[in-house]
């Protein structure tokens, strides 16, 4: 074979190794969530690159298999070549030819050497690092084809690498590797220290993974700071306690705070005549849960009653305290004012028929049961500034309006005072629907 013909062979075989090299360290390093989005999106080579993920073990052995093939070809064709064309530079300085032979050869394999581990290796390895998700949809089809290719031999190595994987009391598998907390942790700090996510992002994650350790007890307030009606007093002096107090849902109780009966709404109670009592308010159901209910579970539940308080009880039935959503939220991105401890403001207040005032605030139930809409259509927002935040797609100005609709009621909104970003006062007019504002 002449010496032209073995050096293109030899460019070849460094091409076919860098490739394999490529493909097999994008495979390892590509996640899944990458190439979801790049299936979502259409990208050449998406869905093969998803097939590889989800079958790791058998395309490592290709990339392998690729790898060994190429190295032994470079061995068997670059040294030779190598040697043979600068063995007539020897021959030039008239040396003898069992000492050029000796040093042709040795350099002949250094070149061979250095070629194959930085072009055949290093230089493909930092390119599949680099650019990850890249490289993996650039080779997956290759890969997929060299695959079918050499399938009846792939079967036979990945059936005595399972093998001796299962006799090792191993478990081999195909998905990739499944991160424990910690690591998700650790490779978030490493993307906080390198700039990708911002130092409060990093805060809410680790808070998060945090509260799934912690219980009701945790997190709620202590029965002695509970604040609480009573049943048995006047409305006129619970009235008191809710304008001091300021908050807009409080827990009821008959004789004693171990007497809970549930909740009232402070719009239920301003909504009273002057001659109504206590027993004409309405008190709604509590749900009371264990100290030891770990808070993912209590979220759980308060989802599926569609309440955001939840009386805290010990092993013996007491009141040991009370813990509400705006606890859970406050955990994980620290103090703000929550729905329960906004002022009176927050109430709807019906100034004339059907024209209303309120705040941003404004429990977002409240507002449904007002309405006369249902809850389920509101279970993203918390608050009436949430759904017009959402409706508006953007921070509102003074002054911005915005309308939504629902079985033949149309509700205009206008913003009339803000709080930096946050919508303050809000005000809304209800009317019918006409055709003109159904949607086409």
């Amino acid at each position: 074979m002449s010496i032209g013909i073995s050096l293109i062979l030899v460019v070849f075989f460094l091409a076919m190794n860098a490739f394999f090299v490529i493909a097999e360290f994008a495979l390892v390093r590509v996640r899944k969530s990458q190439l979801e989005l790049a299936v979502e999106e259409g990208k050449p080579g998406a869905k093969a690159a998803m097939e590889i993920a989800l079958n790791v073990n058998k395309y490592l052995s290709a990339c392998q298999l690729g790898i060994t093939l190429a190295s032994l070809a470079l061995g068997w064709l670059g040294e030779p070549a190598f040697s043979a064309l600068i063995r007539p530079l020897f021959v030039l300085f008239g040396l003898p030819e069992a000492v050029i032979s000796v040093v042709a050869v040795a350099i002949g394999y250094f070149i061979m050497t250095t070629l194959h581990v930085v072009t055949g290796e290093l230089i493909p390895k930092s390119f599949a690092i680099f650019a990850t998700e890249r490289y993996a949809l650039f080779t997956a089809r290759p890969l997929m084809a060299f695959y079918k290719i050499t399938y009846p031999i792939m079967v036979l190595f990945n059936g005595i690498t399972n093998a001796v994987v299962r006799i090792a009391g191993h478990d081999p598998a195909n998905e990739h590797e499944v991160y424990t907390d910690d690591e998700i942790k650790l490779l978030i700090d490493e993307s906080t220290e390198s700039g990708l996510i911002a130092p409060e992002q990093n805060e809410f994650v680790d808070n998060i993974f945090d509260i799934a350790d912690k219980d009701a007890e945790s997190l709620m307030t202590p029965r002695p700071d509970m604040v609480c009606l009573c049943m048995n007093d006047t409305l006129e002096e619970n009235m008191r306690i809710v304008t001091e107090a300021k908050f807009t849902r409080f827990p009821v109780y008959r004789r004693d705070k171990d007497d809970i009966v549930g909740f009232v709404s402070v719009k239920d109670l301003y909504n009273l005549s002057p001659e109504s009592t206590m027993d004409d308010v309405r008190v709604r159901r509590i749900v009371a849960v264990p100290e030891g209910m770990p808070v993912v579970k209590l979220l759980k539940v308060l989802k599926r009653e569609k309440t955001k308080m939840a009386l805290v009880v010990d092993e013996h039935g007491g009141t040991s305290g009370l813990v509400t959503m705006g606890d859970i939220f406050e955990e994980i991105v620290g103090d703000f004012d929550d729905e329960y401890a906004h002022g009176l403001s927050d109430v709807l207040t019906e100034v004339a028929p059907n024209h209303f005032i309120t705040t941003g605030a404004c429990p977002i139930d409240d507002f449904a049961e007002r309405m006369g809409f249902k809850d389920e259509n509101f279970t993203e927002y918390e608050t009436l500034g949430g759904l017009l935040l959402d409706v508006l797609d953007r921070i509102p100005d003074v002054g911005d309006e915005a309308n939504y609709e629902e079985d033949g009621t149309k509700v205009r909104f206008v913003v009339r005072s803000m709080d930096a970003r946050r919508i303050n006062q809000v005000e809304f007019w209800v009317t019918e629907a006409t055709p003109d504002d159904q949607p086409a």
